[in-house]
């Protein structure tokens, strides 16, 4: 049901803007907006079947993957310069902080790279110009913290803990343009495949913490594991 709700609004702002283009009274102006509202719509569109997709998968292979010893150093470095130019366009400060010798984690490669990737979107999305986005790595016992913190506009306390649930969109984005709704679910599910988890803190108009928890990998002859 929810799916076919989530599908069937961008078709029809997409026909009712069709309909309008139609009108021989149109002016140019009015014609562009509605041509801008239809690439708007198809864009939103792609993002929420994508997203549906990358669920379904997510949700058919995750038995069938092995964790692996995964380093924080192989990947989140490189997803922050992916997302550095974008961050520089909006005036938004993007910084990380991963120390080298931190343990793997156990996870798989493209799982913590989606991980990372949306987390650190999310951020970027919801932050206005001149505010900052950083990502911060630290060891907690048997587990990596991995910290993403932005100081855009915070999500207002009585819609956290809505916010992992499919489909469910509490912020509205500094550009005003609305995603699938399933960026944090896919997260969610990826990091309990991996025996980790993710919470957030925020203030409205003081930005958002998510935290995620990754446990650090371990094999047969590591002390915690090993048989007396």
């Amino acid at each position: 049901n929810n799916v076919g709700q989530e599908l069937r609004t961008p078709l029809t702002t997409i026909k009712t803007a069709l309909t309008l283009l139609n009108s021989p009274s149109l002016k140019p102006p009015q014609r562009q907006r509605y041509m801008d509202l239809i690439a708007k719509e198809c864009d939103r569109q792609s993002s929420l079947i994508t997203s549906l997709l990358d669920l379904v998968h997510l949700e058919q292979v995750s038995e069938q993957n092995v964790l692996q010893p995964v380093n924080l150093i192989d990947v989140v470095p490189g997803v922050v310069s992916t997302y550095q130019p974008v961050a520089e366009e909006k005036g938004i400060m993007l910084a990380y902080t991963v120390p080298a010798d931190l343990p793997p984690v156990s996870c798989v490669n493209n799982w913590l790279k989606q991980i990372v990737i949306n987390l650190l979107h999310n951020g970027i999305k919801f932050t206005p110009q001149g505010g900052q986005v950083w990502v911060r790595a630290k060891q907690q016992g048997d587990y990596i913290q991995l910290e993403f913190r932005d100081t855009g506009i915070g999500i207002p306390a009585n819609e956290i803990p809505k916010i992992f649930e499919r489909f469910y969109r509490v912020r509205q984005s500094i550009e005003e343009s609305s995603g699938a709704g399933l960026g944090l679910t896919i997260v969610q599910q990826l990091l309990l495949h991996c025996g980790g988890s993710i919470s957030v803190k925020s203030k409205v108009g003081e930005g958002a913490t998510f935290v995620v928890l990754l446990p650090v990998h371990r094999t047969a002859t590591d002390p915690l594991t090993e048989m007396d």
